[in-house]
Parts: structure tokens; C-alpha cells; sequence
């Protein structure tokens, strides 16, 4: 019932376009008369989960309308993970350009402000993906209908010619028109802004944690490191911390990938527990397995160098400034 219901919205989608494209080819502009976003109750920093459809992408912003009908910005990062499910609970990674309108897609991320969320990933199915491909092809037999729109309001227009006092009183719309698409342009500029400016993040500390063989186990030493990073982080305004564990390649793919889950866990514990740093700080943690080797995994010193999680502390530009 939940995928009937989701293709009912995806088709419903296609209409809209059919409906907006003609008004377009009139010269109106419906999407920046519109309303502004409906507002969710989403406090900065509290974790967020929503599905709904795609309605379109601009560079690192998707727009996308969620099952309860409410309109949410998502704004991508470099740390965003764009994937479709794989067998095995795989995940593939994706480009960014797969994100057209009509597609159906989980996101998970921060809230920032009512309606906008700042993605740590981005899911949708391979089926969702052919579905709104489908879509896109069924719009593009719309452009011969938009072709003799245009041509029918030149013709009207040429009509309206004829009688001088219902021009002025055209004249006197656009005009009003013209007015409200500008104050439109300018708050969508500012809105665009402040996002562009929340995904820009800087970072202002790092730590590398290293782990015996098959442990999971936090040293003193590394303890003594994350609470100089818990307390250089505190000091800082709107900060994230993002956290990645990794293992050498000894042992079996699954049983490093649960290693490196179980290594990120230990250090937010520890960072939460010694170092007071509170949860809605602290990025979804990244089990990376044995991928992204600093060192060759043939010695025995490299393999120490890889048996690591990495630590970064985050601050959005929006937030500390340049």
C-alpha cells in the first residue's frame, strides 16, 4: 500500500508539470509566487529523518515535498552520502544528478531552520530512480504543446492590440507583477545565501585515534587526545563533530566493517560521557571499514597506522563568519 500510494504521488507530480509548463510559456512564474515553506517544528542541531518527493535541485539545494504535504530545502554537503540500497545491506553511492524531480527520497540529517535541513545522506531505490526517469521522458512531448502556446498568445496579443484601454490595464498588472517577482528574487537570494553558507564548513580540529588489532578499546593516551579535543571543541559556537572508524585489511570484510562501526562508537562515548559533548553535536558516526588505507597494509607499522578513527571538529561559516 505504502509503494501505491508513493507512484500516486509521483504521477501526481508528472501532471503538475504538465499544468505549470503552459502557464510558464505565458510568461507567469508560479513557483516564486508561491507561498513560503510550510514550517516544521525542527530545532537547530536535532536529528531529522523524511521522505518525500523531489521537486527540484539547484547545485547543492533540493526542494522536496514530504508525505504530509510540506515543503523541506535540503542542503547537500561535501559530507552528504547520496546511495540506493544494494543486496547484502550494501549501499551504492550515487552522483548528485540523480536527484530529479519526481524521485522518492529518504533523507537524514541536522535541522537548521524551520523547513531546511543540512543532509548526512540521501537513499532512494533504483526503482524510484527508473520511475522518475520514465517521468522525465513523458515531459519532454510537452515542449511541442508549449511551442503552440507560445504561438496562441502571440496571436492573443496581437488581439489585445486592438483595444488600448485593456493593454494599460495589462500594462498596470505586469508592473504589480514585476514588483512582487523582484521582492520574491531577493528573499529566495537571501534564503539561498544563509543555506550556501551552512554548507560551507570549516574545519578547526582533528584527531587520529589508533587501536590494538581486533579492539575496540580506547588507550590512555588516546583518551588524553579526545578530551583535549572535547575541550577545544566547547569553546567553539555551532559546532559538529564528525567521526569515522577504519581497520587494517586483516580479517573478513564484515567482521572489519562492524570493527571500525564499533571503534566510532567507543570514541562518541567516551567524547559524550568524559568530554560532555552533547549528542545532537556529534555527526552519524562512518564505519569505513578496511577502505581508505593511510598506509600500506603489507607492514606491520602500516597496518597500525590504519587501525584508527578520525576526528574532526566542524563549524559552519554561516554560523562563526570567515
Amino acid at each position: 500500500m505504502k509503494k501505491f500510494s508513493r507512484q500516486l504521488t509521483v504521477y501526481a507530480t508528472f501532471f503538475y508539470w504538465a499544468a505549470v509548463l503552459p502557464v510558464r510559456a505565458a510568461g507567469q512564474d508560479p513557483v516564486t509566487t508561491a507561498n513560503a515553506l510550510v514550517t516544521q517544528n525542527v530545532n537547530r542541531g536535532e536529528k531529522v529523518k523524511t521522505e518525500g518527493l523531489v521537486l527540484s535541485r539547484q547545485g547543492d539545494i533540493v526542494t522536496m515535498r514530504t508525505s504530509d504535504s510540506s515543503k523541506v530545502v535540503v542542503a547537500l554537503t561535501d559530507y552528504t552520502k547520496v546511495v540506493t540500497p544494494r543486496p547484502l545491506f550494501r549501499k551504492k553511492h550515487m552522483p548528485v544528478s540523480d536527484l530529479v524531480p519526481g524521485l522518492w527520497i529518504k533523507v537524514k540529517g541536522v535541522g537548521d531552520s524551520p523547513g531546511h535541513i543540512l543532509a548526512e545522506s540521501v537513499t532512494f531505490s533504483g526503482d524510484d530512480l527508473r520511475t522518475a526517469h520514465a517521468i522525465q521522458a513523458g515531459l519532454t512531448p510537452l515542449d511541442t504543446k508549449v511551442q503552440s502556446n507560445q504561438r496562441q498568445i502571440q496571436t492573443n496579443l496581437q488581439n489585445i492590440e486592438a483595444n488600448q484601454q485593456q493593454i494599460q490595464a495589462h500594462e498596470q498588472q505586469i508592473q504589480t507583477n514585476q514588483q512582487q517577482a523582484q521582492v520574491n528574487r531577493q528573499q529566495i537570494g537571501e534564503a539561498n545565501q544563509r543555506i550556501s553558507e551552512l554548507a560551507d564548513y570549516s574545519v578547526k580540529y582533528t584527531a587520529a585515534i589508533n587501536f590494538p588489532a581486533g579492539s575496540a578499546t580506547l588507550s590512555a593516551q588516546a583518551k588524553s587526545e579526545l578530551m583535549r579535543l572535547a575541550t577545544d571543541a566547547t569553546t567553539l559556537k555551532g559546532y559538529v563533530v564528525q567521526i569515522k572508524g577504519f581497520t587494517d585489511s586483516s580479517g573478513a570484510v564484515v567482521q572489519n566493517q562492524n570493527l571500525s562501526m564499533r571503534r566510532a562508537q567507543s570514541v562518541i562515548a567516551y567524547l559524550e560521557q568524559a568530554g560532555n559533548i552533547p549528542l545532537t553535536h556529534v555527526l552519524t558516526p562512518g564505519a569505513m571499514g578496511e577502505s581508505h588505507p593511510v598506509s600500506s597494509n603489507q607492514t606491520p607499522e602500516g597496518r597500525a597506522e590504519n587501525r584508527r578513527v578520525e576526528v574532526k571538529v566542524l563549524v559552519s561559516r554561516g554560523v562563526s563568519g570567515p
